[in-house]
């Protein structure tokens, strides 16, 4: 079975971003939100930045720090609604004052909701959305991976296969990715390519049960063709 690296929470990832929100903002109302978003009070946060882009529609701080309360709310909720606003702000950063910080938070912004559409069964939305987060970030790996896990549960393995090479080769000790294309040389009845892999795998997470598994599925199918 394919399966997706569980990734550190959204909410803890963002959290280590807010200090973008604290430089070159432009009022008291601006710092409020700023306080709000830093404790989690992100209902009082969208509030002070509403107010401000009432005012100053092109305030970057304002539009920033929107954009990073409503992906609290949107992260807390699983609320698409909010994702999109979310991601309108943050587009809208970018065209004001575009930085690789902000590439950097869109990208994962735009991996989670593509999680958020799969639950709900929205596939093509989903890949969609990682192919923004692939453009954003040309480096990170995860989006790669789990755009191939969507092709190979479409059947599409031709692709997804691509996608895994593609991953491993941004990052060669990717341990999913291994085992993923593993998978996918054992569907394929090539049992040493399988064995290859997922011996490269498991000298990365040499205590994942899967990867142990099918690693000695494919030594034992090996040795007793011998």
């Amino acid at each position: 079975m394919i399966k997706i690296v569980t990734t550190q929470t959204f909410l803890l990832c963002l959290g280590a971003c807010l200090f973008l929100s604290f430089f070159g903002c432009n009022g008291k109302t601006v710092e409020n939100g700023n306080i709000c978003l830093a404790l989690g009070d992100y209902p009082l946060a969208i509030s002070f930045f509403e107010t401000r882009l009432k005012k100053v529609p092109e305030d970057y701080s304002a539009r920033l720090g929107l954009g990073k309360a409503l992906l609290q709310k949107a992260a807390d909720k699983a609320d698409m609604e909010a994702w999109y606003y979310a991601l309108i702000q943050l587009e809208a950063c970018r065209t004001i004052t575009p930085s690789d910080e902000l590439n950097l938070l869109l990208c994962d912004a735009y991996k989670e909701q593509a999680r958020l559409l799969l639950n709900s069964k929205d596939t093509v939305s989903a890949l969609e959305s990682l192919s923004h987060a692939i453009e954003l970030n040309r480096r990170d790996v995860e989006p790669v991976n789990l755009a191939g896990i969507i092709y190979y549960n479409m059947r599409e393995v031709t692709k997804a296969e691509a996608l895994f090479l593609k991953a491993i080769n941004l990052d060669s000790l990717h341990p999913t990715a291994l085992y993923n294309l593993g998978m996918i040389c054992w569907q394929q009845q090539d049992v040493a390519g399988a064995r290859d892999y997922l011996l490269r795998a498991l000298k990365i997470v040499p205590q994942d049960e899967d990867v142990l598994y099918w690693f000695a599925r494919a030594e034992k199918r090996i040795r007793d063709r011998h």
